[in-house]
């Protein structure tokens, strides 16, 4: 049975209907898309000259080759002409990247996400929201900027830059592409020099991979179609299966499958040995990947690493290449600094300790078998026949982005990478899957590196604003019990202040005069004004003093570039936000004006200067103002073997007259003009010359720090002593579904996600299942010192024993209220995938859920 309502029928796009290119607004792949509008009332016919796809619906399509539409990819959204229209998303067929029209379940359902008063997404916001005791009252945007720009002014006035903090997204996409990130960073770094901002899912403004970037070699030095080329493919860390499905589905699996072979023939030699590709997974579940990896045929290794113990494990593989002799002299020698190797050498490979000592150790401290690690090594480095070179294309993500000592596990892979020459040259690479699309152009951020905590911080006391930009930390922030519960009580402090003052002097009569209140608020209380910037009402929302709303993707043009191919292309609008809401840029660039009139007539033009050239009247002069911030200075009139050196997002030149024209092909970063033409070329893999981007060229070598068992990390060790392991029995971990998409800010009011996934959930092998009396579906309540929560139970062979896998995120409970505080000192990245909890058995399933739900492993193919 059905729980939700569903279509008899979609109409079809007629001929004449307006279409627009745009990329999915969700995870890393960038699947090109094709957007239909056009009047109700009109529809196309069946025949192939009377509807927009030019196709003959007169009978049916070819099974699995025809064109996707489905009715997740149909909408009606209404204009502000007052007019419903109806939309069509479906998958691009000119797309590089879905090459054959494919699409993951969250792609398939974009449509489905866009504003209209009859559906779900009616909860939109759509005006500037002002809290007024207990209740939100609507107000004008005049007013909303007035009283934001008059409260960050008052901070930075009286307590300096120090006292405003912010939390915001960091990427492209729905997330909103180049022009947004250069809003928010104009106005936060250039305009309010605030070091204390932290990104969407991390406590500070820090990059999950300094350790690679710091050695020279950017994360996304890899195209797709080097999944293609590939001998060897290591998932490191990175469920590809669930969350870039069709990277895995499209490009990974075809070579699995030995379906590349005329591919490779144009990059291979021509006595150089090709095949079906190898895979290996490291990771502790046993995923997605790895059982869609084995229905291939395909040669799969999947390795079991305990939780926080990856660097270990990459410094172990990288020891057996070193020791059988699997490097190439010339490479490192030439194209690596070796003085920085000797550190290297004698940290992370410990060349001084015995082989066997090392592997033995490595084998006890990461549980992997030390054959399995030799095993892995060899696929992975071994020379082919005739002494060809290896072809592995290594990438990893949040299962290592996410990991104790995260600056040394992302390096570790790094060099091993490095040290397998597995960059540069085709099927090969070294760097990260991917978690969403990027589209980063921000000016320098003022703050130290690594930088300071700002979760940690507001949860102290510090701070007088905090800015909440597309994002919702009371779900995302790490140990975010206690962030709650600080955030609520400084927001709540100062909301009670102000409903005393209203009672006793009444309303202020301007937003001046209640931003004048607001100040003396935080000051006498201690108190902490809380702003949230986004489309949704969130979680974090419900503390707010202030709430702006923002334009999500379709609703404003913005260009963004996916992760796998660096590939930059622009996403059109094609409909209006709802009510009042406008583009995040827009908000910063009214508020920044603000401000900069406000200083003007204090007569401080020093300061005032800081916002001028805000004046935007579109996205694309965004990208124009950023493109003059970032790069006037850059020569980007180089050969491509200079192309290393050049920004790996820089986009010097691209216009969107000229995105428009080069539609889904799009152009890969870092774009640069052809010395002999002056025409824009792009960028199909970095370091193709072997270049890096350091001072001399040379990839530079980090020793790893040594193995403590977990002591640096304080907050987790605790829970590692006899006492600490008898009352909590679980290693914790968490992640992302298919299904559900970062916070769930869409998936929630989706009827047909919520309701395949309704409540968070905890996957359980079928060992601790059966100890403890759990059935799938049942309900258990999983506890720790950080905090606590109430999931379902799946019973599947996914975890090792004595170890929970939980969802994270869920709009009914997030994992991240039992995740600890600790981050790496050398990166404030936190250990999302490690701690310690109880578990304990409630009464049994909710029956509405076990009737509709399904609780089949989503790792079982059959």
């Amino acid at each position: 049975m059905s729980t939700y309502r569903r279509k008899e029928s979609v109409p079809l796009p007629p001929k004449d209907a307006a279409s627009y290119n745009t990329v999915c607004q969700y995870c890393n792949v960038g699947c090109g898309y094709k957007v239909y509008v056009w009047p109700d009332g009109a529809a196309g016919g069946a025949a192939a000259d009377a509807n927009a796809f030019g196709l003959d619906f007169t009978s049916p399509q070819v099974a699995l080759n025809g064109l996707a539409y489905t009715e997740s990819m149909h909408s009606v959204i209404r204009k502000r002409d007052g007019r419903d229209y109806h939309v069509a998303i479906v998958p691009a067929k000119d797309s590089p990247i879905n090459l054959l029209g494919n699409h993951s379940s969250r792609g398939g359902s974009n449509a489905t996400t866009t504003w209209s008063d009859s559906r779900s997404t009616r909860v939109r916001l759509h005006y500037p929201l002002l809290r007024v005791g207990d209740t939100f009252n609507a107000i004008p945007w005049a007013d909303a900027v007035e009283l934001q720009a008059r409260v960050i002014k008052g901070v930075l006035d009286r307590y300096g830059s120090d006292q405003l903090a912010a939390k915001i997204y960091d990427h492209g996409g729905g997330g909103g592409g180049y022009e947004n990130t250069y809003g928010t960073g104009r106005l936060l770094f250039t305009g309010l020099q605030m070091k204390y901002t932290g990104i969407h899912n991390r406590p500070g403004y820090s990059s999950e991979t300094w350790g690679t970037r710091d050695r020279g070699m950017h994360e996304l030095n890899y195209t797709a179609q080097d999944a293609r080329l590939a001998d060897t493919i290591v998932l490191w860390g990175a469920n590809s299966y669930e969350t870039a499905t069709v990277f895995f589905a499209a490009h990974m699996m075809p070579n699995l499958q030995g379906a590349t072979t005329e591919e490779k023939k144009k990059f291979y030699n021509a006595t150089e040995p090709m095949g079906p590709a190898r895979m290996i997974v490291i990771d502790p579940r046993i995923t997605a990947t790895v059982n869609a990896a084995r229905k291939t045929g395909a040669q799969v290794m999947h390795l079991r690493p305990n939780l926080g113990t990856d660097y270990m494990l990459a410094n172990a593989m990288a020891r057996v290449v070193w020791e059988k002799k699997l490097y190439d002299t010339t490479f490192l020698n030439q194209h690596t600094d070796m003085k920085s190797f000797a550190d290297y050498k004698a940290k992370s490979l410990q060349a001084d300790r015995s082989y066997e000592d090392m592997l033995a150790e490595a084998e006890r401290i990461t549980g992997v078998p030390r054959a399995d690690i030799e095993q892995a090594a060899t696929w992975i480095a071994e020379r082919k026949k005739g002494g060809f070179l290896q072809r592995t294309l290594i990438l990893y993500e949040k299962g290592v982005i996410w990991n104790y000592r995260q600056y040394d596990t992302v390096a570790a892979i790094a060099q091993l990478g490095a040290l397998t020459w597995s960059v540069g040259r085709p099927g090969t690479g070294t760097g990260r899957q991917g978690g969403h699309q990027e589209g980063y152009a921000r000016p320098g951020y003022p703050g130290p590196k690594p930088p300071p905590d700002v979760d940690k911080y507001v949860q102290s006391g510090q701070g007088k604003l905090f800015w909440v930009i597309g994002c919702n930390p009371y779900l995302a922030a790490q140990n975010n019990q206690l962030f709650r519960k600080r955030i609520g009580e400084r927001t709540a402090a100062l909301g009670r202040f102000l409903s005393v003052s209203a009672s006793q002097a009444g309303e202020p009569g301007s937003m001046a005069e209640l931003a004048a209140r607001i100040l003396d608020g935080v000051e006498k209380t201690n108190g902490l004004f809380l702003t949230v910037q986004d489309i949704y009402q969130t979680e974090t929302a419900r503390d707010a003093h202030l709430i702006l709303p923002a334009a999500q993707w379709g609703e404003a043009e913005l260009c963004s570039l996916n992760c796998n191919s660096r590939l930059l292309r622009l996403y059109d609008r094609f409909m209006d936000p709802p009510g009042d809401a406008r583009p995040d840029w827009d908000i910063h660039a009214m508020i920044g004006r603000r401000l900069e009139a406000l200083y003007t007539a204090d007569g401080k033009s020093d300061v005032s200067k800081r916002f001028a050239g805000m004046d935007w009247k579109s996205g694309e002069d965004v990208l124009a103002s950023a493109e003059k911030d970032l790069y006037a200075s850059a020569n980007t009139r180089v050969p491509a073997s200079e192309a290393g050196g050049l920004d790996p997002e820089g986009f010097k030149g691209v216009t969107y007259a000229f995105l428009r024209e080069i539609g889904q092909n799009g152009i890969q970063t870092p774009v640069r003009m052809d010395p002999k033409t002056g025409e824009l070329v792009g960028t199909e893999r970095l370091y193709p010359t072997f270049k890096f981007a350091t001072t001399d060229g040379k990839f530079g070598w980090y020793g790893t720090r040594p193995w403590d068992d977990h002591k640096s990390a304080a907050a987790v060790a605790k829970y590692l002593t006899p006492e600490g392991e008898q009352s909590y029995p679980f290693w914790f971990s968490m992640g992302r579904n298919q299904i559900i998409w970062q916070t769930a800010y869409h998936q929630r009011h989706l009827a047909e996600k919520a309701a395949t996934i309704p409540l968070p959930y905890v996957e359980m092998s079928p060992e601790d299942a059966s100890a403890m009396g759990f059935a799938s579906g049942d309900m258990a309540s999983i506890n720790n010192e950080e905090g606590n929560g109430v999931f379902a139970v799946y019973v599947t062979d996914s975890v090792p024993k004595g170890m929970l896998f939980a969802i994270m995120y869920h709009w009914l409970g997030t994992a991240n209220s039992l995740t600890s505080p600790y981050t790496d000192p050398m990166s404030t990245n936190p250990w999302y995938k490690g701690t310690r909890v109880a578990v304990h058995k409630l009464a049994g399933p909710l029956p509405s859920v076990i009737e509709t739900t399904s609780f089949l492993p989503v790792n079982d193919f059959g």
